[in-house]
């Protein structure tokens, strides 16, 4: 497929979730599609009147996110001006996806990337999360610069926290001058927003108060539970719907511990070389679906990253590409139909919305499995290789005797 007929596909992908994100095609609870922008426009609104939000359970961003807000409300006050910016930010993925796939003959990570529309939905651009994929997809295009892999990663954690997971694909040799090119960065940019903001950063604090958000993966029993023996409780905390059950913060604390068991075995295989033969795209995927299963909050916007580095990846397609794709895929298409349209009946504990959810989640998670399946065998097989390597080199033992 060449370029002109992807920017088409693009176009027409992006209409359609432009004319329903606007309601004006019809699409199940269309009027909440745009929720998370109103409520930018309105921070942006509070924030060029010099009013932060400063102690504000509902803002969880690093300080770079109130920059996009503001110019968006610069650029036209509602919910028009960030959509714009969200729109040139999801044609500049498309573009360095073209731009890279035409230099190496490959459209497959370009068609990756126009499919993601179709799979998530008009989320895709009413919600944050395209800004931070942007600064993560230039990032891993560019991996073998150390200056722009570096800053680019930087910027991506000023904006959102996880792109800073993907330090974990750099490349062992380059180690050492990424870290400076990141600190370089992230200093400067904390410096220049602390400077503008006092309190940048104190949503952090927030992020500790965090409970269990029905959607996660740990919050799956107790959705089960609801849809069977008995009724379980949530309620609205922190920007989400959150489970009000016992045990939810017993259980948040071991999808936690899991989660940084499994970052921490991908660490140590990184630090002492073993995945110097995997591609740093396939490290990226596996280190952000670790994070993903893993964490206290699993909003339907959070597969916007994966299909961004999804889409490097597939520069370079390692095995069961195509399954995994699929399972992402399927993951994402659940989640759009949960949120809006059937969210309200999936908190009510809804047999169908349960069902839903739970294939959501274990597809996610054999994605996950596949991932780590591919990436933990070439570790084995490096170090297997090592091993040999290391025995070929050893000197012969002599006889004492002779």
């Amino acid at each position: 497929m060449r370029t002109v007929p992807l920017l088409i596909g693009w176009f027409a992908t992006r209409l359609l979730v432009l004319l329903s994100g606007f309601s004006l095609i019809p699409y199940p609870g269309s009027e909440y599609l745009f929720s998370d922008v109103r409520l930018y426009d309105w921070w942006a609104g509070n924030i060029a009147n010099g009013f932060f939000p400063i102690n504000d359970p509902m803002w969880q961003y690093p300080p770079l996110a109130a920059v996009v807000f503001l110019a968006g409300y610069l650029i036209a006050p509602g919910t028009v001006g960030f959509v714009f910016l969200a729109l040139v930010a999801d044609l500049a993925i498309m573009l360095l996806l073209l731009v890279r796939g035409r230099k190496l003959s490959n459209n497959l990570p370009a068609i990756t990337w126009l499919a993601t529309a179709l799979v998530i939905g008009p989320i895709l651009l009413g919600r944050f999360d395209v800004f931070p994929t942007l600064a993560a997809v230039f990032a891993l295009l560019y991996v073998s610069s150390p200056k722009k892999f570096g800053s680019a990663l930087a910027i991506g954690a000023l904006l959102k926290v996880w792109p800073i997971l993907l330090l974990l694909a750099t490349p062992k040799k380059m180690l050492t001058r990424v870290l400076v090119w990141f600190a370089v960065t992230f200093g400067t940019g904390c410096l220049l927003l602390s400077i503008w903001w006092e309190e940048s950063f104190s949503f952090l604090g927030e992020q500790r108060s965090r409970g269990l958000q029905i959607e996660s993966v740990g919050a799956l029993p107790y959705q089960l539970w609801n849809a069977g023996p008995a009724s379980v409780a949530s309620a609205f905390q922190f920007g989400t719907i959150e489970v009000i059950a016992p045990g939810t913060k017993l259980v948040s604390l071991l999808v936690t511990l899991i989660g940084i068991a499994l970052l921490g075995r991908l660490c140590f295989w990184r630090i002492f070389g073993r995945l110097n033969s995997v591609q740093p795209a396939d490290i990226a995927l596996l280190a952000l679906l670790f994070a993903i299963v893993s964490s206290r909050v699993l909003s339907p916007q959070f597969l916007i990253w994966v299909f961004g580095v999804l889409a490097v990846c597939a520069f370079a397609p390692q095995q069961n590409f195509r399954l995994i794709f699929l399972l992402i895929s399927i993951s994402g298409l659940l989640g759009q139909i949960l949120y809006p349209g059937w969210y309200v009946i999936f908190q009510q504990g809804s047999v169908v919305a349960v069902t839903a959810q739970t294939i959501r989640i274990v597809t996610l998670i054999w994605a996950t499995v596949l991932v780590w399946r591919n990436v933990s065998y070439a570790a084995q097989q490096l170090e297997q290789g090592s091993l040999l390597t290391d025995l070929r080199q050893r000197p012969k033992a002599t006889n004492p005797g002779a």
